[in-house]
């Protein structure tokens, strides 16, 4: 199989900015998935809005599979907030014309302790092809970060958690869906807003791909 035939569907999660909205900087998922620091720019005075890292992160991590041959399909609306209903519909139509594909959902996580950070990586609950790509993906990114915390699930030998997630068990393809960086975290925030740290990350992702799609028989 060619890596063109090979279709990753990209999925970033919540909502973008809209100017015209008045909210926050036009952030259309506020007030959830995004947290206001004390200190920093950030995106607008001081708030951290998830929907545009993940947007951020996953246009990078299409830009690298597309140059290395392979196709790609985005899920999610540069603005508004897709229903987790129509981007799955959309990614298990499209898949039909592909001989095999992998759908990637990323996100950054939140909560209630400003404390809590690090890195996570979800699948479906059970042993299926989304856990080749996601212990590939924990190596990519312990590999560009080995400094960073990792929230991982052990039990079945693995490093992924297990999850009843729409996108995970909705979908006709494998599927997982990252967690990247706690953006409540101030540490963690900063990291996740720098341009550098985001492109490492969306390499990370990128490179799994091409090491779960070889075996999957992808000749490159």
């Amino acid at each position: 199989m060619k890596a063109n035939k090979f279709c990753v569907f990209l999925d970033a999660g919540h909502g973008g900015v809209d100017p015209k909205v008045k909210l926050p900087n036009g952030y259309t998922t506020y007030p959830s998935k995004c947290s206001q620091h004390n200190n920093g720019v950030f995106h607008s005075y001081g708030w951290f809005f998830e929907g545009v890292f993940n947007r951020a992160v996953t246009e990078l991590i299409g830009q690298y599979l597309n140059d290395w041959g392979f196709s790609t399909m985005k899920v999610y609306d540069p603005v508004t907030d897709v229903s987790l209903g129509k981007r799955v519909a959309k990614a298990n139509f499209a898949a039909k014309t592909f001989e095999a594909s992998l759908y990637l959902s990323i996100h950054g996580n939140a909560a209630a302790s400003k404390e809590a950070r690090g890195w996570e990586v979800f699948t479906s609950v059970g042993q299926t092809r989304s856990d080749i790509y996601a212990e590939f993906l924990f190596k990519e990114v312990k590999e560009a970060f080995p400094k960073w915390i990792f929230r991982s699930d052990l039990l079945d030998g693995d490093h992924d958690k297990e999850e009843r997630f729409y996108v995970l068990t909705q979908t006709d393809m494998p599927a997982v869906l990252s967690e990247n960086g706690f953006f409540t975290n101030y540490h963690d925030a900063r990291m996740m807003f720098d341009p550098t740290f985001q492109n490492t990350l969306a390499l990370s992702h990128a490179r799994a791909v091409v090491d779960y799609a070889k075996t999957q028989g992808v000749i490159f």
